[in-house]
Formats: structure tokens, sequence, C-alpha cells
């Protein structure tokens, strides 16, 4: 901004009685007006105790009840402006911020004090202490209004009110020395006045720099939240996703690939002889005649509820999943093959026990499996060949049965089988 937009600032700002320029947005003359009631009370308190110092320093020569009483009355007025101040930043509304004309005028007052003191004093004081108290007005004046940055026309208002007088003074003393002092005094108050206009358009740049980084900073935390929002929304979906790869979408047990990626870390596990694992395939006895019988519906039901009851004998490190059609494979960890049979024989139980309710009545559900351990050194999938043959034995033989694999049966050294209750967990 130029000097002469910067004036033409203030001239719009005078003419509408506004401590503050008034063409800049709402949210910076919020700002000027907080720092313009900041400075002036700080002010006040110093032209408070430099006004005392006048008073009974330099003006020592004049009687002391008047200089009481002005002092008195400053004081006053101050204390008037403390309470106008505490008003005006209550009710001062950052969408149309206006300055209190009291205060203004209370302001105004004050500083007109320093330029009349001369007149005032003149009686009473020698030529020489007139002169220390009217340069001494001036000093403090010119101190005190380039504070003023953040509200220029109150600093031009200001210092106008108290120079004017002091000109005046020079200029009615009749005497060169006295009207060229008054011209000096006039040269050094536009420079001062020019200083001022300068700083204040300095601080309306950085306020608006200040202005449009809060805008972008609130931009960015937008950005920001809404990409916060998106990758949770795209981690839940992928999360969903990776769960609906590893799922059946019918009874919600693993599936396959899920299988697969369970039993790769057991392969050396069992190749070194760490861990037994044994493998149970499950087939649902007669389920194509459900179908054909009840429709595909009902027989959903069934596949859910007969996953509900394989999952309930299972423990926690073990793994169920369903792997087409009316087949599921169950993996047994820490698991001989042995054990294994009487977990199988456990879980047909319950399921042959268990009264599975659709919508087309009670369906009586009876399941085959074949039982195989995983031997060293051998693949998963020749696992599944064999657990696999150990179920088709189970098929043909009459279904409602659990079978071995027919090399576990040889490597058996056991005696005869105890079956577990039908409502044990191995």
């Amino acid at each position: 901004m130029s000097l002469k937009q910067e004036l033409a600032s203030v001239g719009s700002a005078l003419r509408r009685l506004s401590p503050v320029v008034v063409d800049v947005s709402p949210q910076i003359r919020f700002v000027l007006l907080q720092r313009y009631m900041e400075m002036s009370m700080r002010n006040g308190r110093l032209s408070l105790v430099s006004f005392g110092i006048l008073m009974f320093g330099f003006a020592y020569e004049a009687p002391l009840l008047p200089r009481i009483a002005a002092l008195a009355v400053l004081a006053g007025v101050y204390a008037v402006r403390i309470w106008r101040s505490r008003c005006m930043r209550a009710q001062l509304d950052p969408a149309e911020p206006r300055s209190d004309r009291v205060y203004d005028v209370l302001l105004v007052l004050a500083s007109s004090a320093w330029g009349f003191a001369p007149f005032v004093l003149a009686p009473w004081v020698s030529a020489l202490n007139l002169y220390c108290i009217t340069y001494a007005a001036f000093v403090a004046i010119g101190l005190l209004g380039i504070t003023y940055i953040a509200a220029l026309p109150a600093a031009f208002v200001l210092v106008g009110c108290s120079v004017i007088p002091l000109l005046l003074y020079f200029a009615t003393q009749g005497e060169f020395v006295l009207v060229v002092l008054a011209l000096s005094t006039l040269v050094c108050t536009v420079a001062l006045l020019s200083r001022a206009a300068a700083s204040h358009g300095t601080l309306l740049q950085a306020l608006e720099a200040e202005r449009e980084n809060a805008a972008l900073v609130r931009e960015l935390q937008h950005y920001r939240r809404a990409l916060e929002t998106e990758n949770a929304s795209l981690d839940s979906s992928l999360r969903a996703a990776a769960r609906a790869a590893d799922r059946d979408p019918l009874t919600g047990l693993f599936n396959r690939r899920h299988i697969a990626a369970f039993a790769a870390p057991l392969a050396a596990l069992v190749r070194e002889g760490k861990e037994e694992v044994t493998l149970c395939m499950v087939d649902v006895d007669h389920f194509k005649q459900v179908n054909d019988r009840h429709g595909h519906p009902v027989g959903d039901e069934v596949l859910r509820a007969v996953g509900a009851l394989l999952g309930a004998r299972l423990r926690e490190g073990d793994c169920l999943a369903r792997i087409g059609g009316e087949e599921f494979l169950i993996v047994l960890r820490q698991c001989d093959v042995s054990r294994g049979r009487r977990v199988a024989e456990s879980v047909r139980r319950n399921v042959v026990a268990s009264q599975i309710r659709t919508a087309a009545g009670e369906v009586p559900i009876t399941i085959s499996l074949g039982v195989a351990q995983w031997a060293a050194g051998e693949s998963f999938d020749a696992l599944i060949d064999r657990a696999d043959r150990a179920l088709y034995d189970a098929k043909h033989g009459g279904r409602d049965r659990v079978e071995i694999d027919g090399d576990d049966a040889r490597r058996l050294t056991t005696g005869p089988m105890d079956f577990l209750p039908s409502r044990s967990v191995h």
C-alpha cells in the first residue's frame, strides 16, 4: 500500500470518525481496534506519570492547588477510559468491529491537555521553564503518538490535538525565534507522522499476510481432516476386502485361501518335529437331497448351522474352513491322529445330536469325516488328498462315520481308541 493510499484510508476513517482504517477486512479492523485499546491504556499510564512530572517538575512555580486539580482531572479521565475500554472489549463484534465514541473523545481530551498546558501556565512560570514545558509536551506527545501505528487516524488526531495548540502558542508570541521554532516543530511533526504512516502500512501488510496464512492453515486442516476421513474409509474398505477375501460369504467361516495361508508356517514345525498337526475333511451326508426336498435357502441354513456346530468343538488355535459345497476342513494343532479321531467323533456326535431348525422345520443331518496326520516332509496338498481319501472311505462305508487314512492307521501302535463323550471338547 502506497503512502497516498494510506492517507486516503486515514481520510476515510476520519470522515467516519473511526480510530482505525475502514477499508480493510473486518478481521484486520478487529485486530487493529484491540491493539488500539491496549496501546491507549498503556500510553494512558505513561501520560499520567509524565504529566505529573511536568506539573511538579518544570511547572513548580505555578500554584499548587491548580496543578493538583489538573493532575486529578487527567487521572479521572483515565479512570473513565479504563471503564469504557472494558465495556468496548465486551461488546466488540468481530464481524463488524466499532469503536466507542465516548472512549475516543476522552482520549482526545487527555491529549489536548498537553497542547494547552503552556497557555494555562504562562502567567505563573518563567519563560525558560515555559519553553521547557512546551518541548517536554511536544516530545511526550510525539513519542506517545508514534506508538499508535495500529490505529493511524488515532495517531494523526492525537498528535494534532496536542501539537497544533503548541504551534499556535509559538505563533502568538510575536518573536521571530519562536516562529522559526514553530516551523521546526511542524516539520518534525510531519516527519513523525510520515514515519507512523510507513510503519502502519507495514503492519497492515503483516496482518493481511497473517490472515491469509491463517486461512491457508484452516484450508490445509480441512484437507487433512478430509484426507484422514478418506484414508480411514479406505482402510476400513481394505480391511473389509481382506476379510471378504479370506471368508466364505455364506457361513462366515474361513475359505480355502485362508487355510493355505494358515498351514504355510506349520509346514516347517511339522518337518522339524516341533508340532503334530491333524486334518479332518468333513462332508454333509445326503446334502443334495436337502436342497432337492426343501430348496437351496434351507440348504444354506443347514450349512450355516453345521459350520457353527463344527466350530463349537474346536480350540482357539485350530482352524475351520468351508472349502466348497457341503465340504469343510478342520486343521487341529498340537494333535496326533489318535486324538484327531476322537475329536472327529466328538464333532460327528454333536452334529447328529443337534436339532437343526430351518424355515422348513427341523432337518436331521449327519456328517462323514476323513482324518489324516501331517507327516514330516509331506506337502499340505498331499495331506489334503489323504484326508479326502479317508473321507471317501467314510462315505462309501455307510456315511455318518469317521475314517482314518490308511497310512496313519498302519502307523498307529496304540490299543483300541476311546471316544470322547459327545459334549466334550479336545
